[in-house]
């Protein structure tokens, strides 16, 4: 009976976590629309946030197994764990400043590379805002070793709690422009930077307040293991989390004005949904499966994923059918002025079918999240490399027929064989490790695709 009572409050304090973040996600979709519209300021605003998206993803090559080795290293030695910890923490402040001096240095080139179709207003408004969207470089590493390490001891709360703060500041400015009658866009970023720049130092605290020590360390005997099995991993996984934003802006550059911010308004409520959705579910996944995985507990493993997967799916799907009966009269009520009605069938349209990818993509957690935790370095290279073969192929020849849904559609199609791929590699990872008896975890190529077995049975 009392575990029962501490479980329920167990899920009941990380999902009022949850809602606070979901609740200051949509805030801020509601007050950027609602102040900014669809304009040439929202189009830079949008592409410069995909663009950012990519190249976080290159910071995260050296440090993305942390939470595995810090878990696998934990278990023998606690000491060395923490050791550990201080080495990733020097290592992700080097990276994070030597990133903002890099995509500066070359922020021109960039820029390019991402958007190559832009037009001249949209581009001027991009390079504006540019430098200041590379200050969010600088914080990046340093919250997601942050939350990882949280993660890793079990301190789920925390991760939530911090990651309130960017969107609870990016609030507060936007609440400023409203009621203050102005519309700069550049007092938005510099509020996101101020919030995930807070985000880091409390996140420091939080590290120590579990016990931790916060201290820097420029080597350990396990850094080569961590930047190898994370590049191994990050490598292939960034094939896809730097093509496909890639591929995605410079198909959105190509169209008129306003379609980057037709997509980035229908992604913005995609994820506000896919967060209520999925709440602390898949954080608390991710976790239990770095600790199932040292143990080579199979049954554990196939157990969380089943359970995972019939929590999520159905509550995604209810809830956006919900949203998007309500969408239209949502849009209306908050942006009428700013808003015609072809414009909001746009982002109703365009949310559908992004909720269709994520869909899939959230299926897809489940194998992806077996096979970091076994560090199948060649899958990902494959997998992804399909992927955005697959995503490039489809769009590019629906361009023609759907125009701006053409995105969409070759994300939806990508999605699937990558999700049949995953499945199909995490399937043979658990059938050789359930084969493998007790011994040590497997390596980094461990749990080759030949080995079959059936799913989650």
């Amino acid at each position: 009976m009392r575990r029962a009572a501490a479980n329920k409050m167990f899920k009941l304090k990380y999902n009022v976590l949850s809602l606070i973040q979901i609740f200051f996600g949509f805030l801020n979709s509601v007050l950027l629309l609602k102040i900014f519209g669809v304009s040439i300021y929202t189009d830079a605003y949008f592409m410069g946030d995909i663009i950012l998206g990519g190249l976080v993803m290159v910071q995260m090559m050296a440090v993305e197994q942390f939470m595995y080795v810090y878990n696998e290293l934990k278990a023998r030695d606690r000491e060395s764990a923490h050791a550990l910890y201080a080495y990733a923490l020097w290592l992700s402040l080097v990276i994070g400043i030597g990133s903002f001096v890099v995509i500066n240095l070359f922020s021109g080139s960039v820029i390019t590379v991402f958007a190559y179709k832009l037009d001249p207003a949209r581009l001027a408004v991009l390079k504006r805002l540019f430098p200041v969207f590379s200050l969010l470089a600088v914080f990046n590493p340093l919250n997601f070793l942050n939350f990882r390490l949280l993660n890793a001891e079990g301190r789920f709360a925390y991760p939530y709690a911090l990651g309130i703060i960017p969107s609870f500041f990016s609030s507060c400015a936007m609440l400023f422009l409203y009621f203050s009658g102005t519309s700069d866009i550049m007092t938005l970023l510099a509020a996101s930077v101020g919030g995930n720049a807070a985000a880091g130092l409390l996140g420091l605290w939080a590290v120590r307040s579990s016990g931790v020590p916060v201290r820097l360390a420029a080597g350990h005997p396990s850094a080569r293991s961590l930047i190898s099995s994370s590049f191994k991993v990050r490598f292939g996984y960034n094939i896809n989390n730097i093509l496909a934003p890639l591929i995605t802006n410079n198909m959105l550059s190509a169209f008129s004005a306003g379609s980057v911010s037709y997509f980035g308004y229908a992604w913005k409520i995609v994820t506000v949904v896919g967060n209520l959705t999925t709440g602390p579910s898949a954080r608390m996944f991710a976790s239990g499966i770095s600790l199932a995985w040292p143990e080579k507990n199979v049954r554990r493993i196939k157990a969380m994923a089943r359970e995972y997967l019939r929590l999520i799916a159905p509550l995604f799907c209810v809830s956006v059918l919900l949203a998007y009966a309500g969408l239209p009269w949502v849009l209306r009520l908050v942006a009428s002025a700013r808003l015609g009605g072809a414009e909001i069938t746009v982002i109703q349209l365009m949310f559908l079918a992004l909720s269709g990818w994520y869909f899939t993509g959230l299926i897809e957690s489940a194998s992806i999240q077996i096979c970091m935790a076994g560090q199948l370095s060649k899958v990902f290279i494959i997998n992804n490399s399909v992927f955005v073969a697959a995503y490039l192929s489809a769009a590019w020849a629906a361009k023609g027929v759907l125009g701006i849904y053409s995105i969409p559609a070759g994300l939806i199609t990508a999605q699937l064989i990558s999700l049949m791929l995953y499945y199909r590699s995490a399937c043979g990872l658990l059938g050789s490790l359930d084969s493998g008896g007790k011994g040590s975890a497997p390596g980094p190529e461990a749990g080759s695709p030949a080995a079959r077995r059936p799913g989650w049975n």
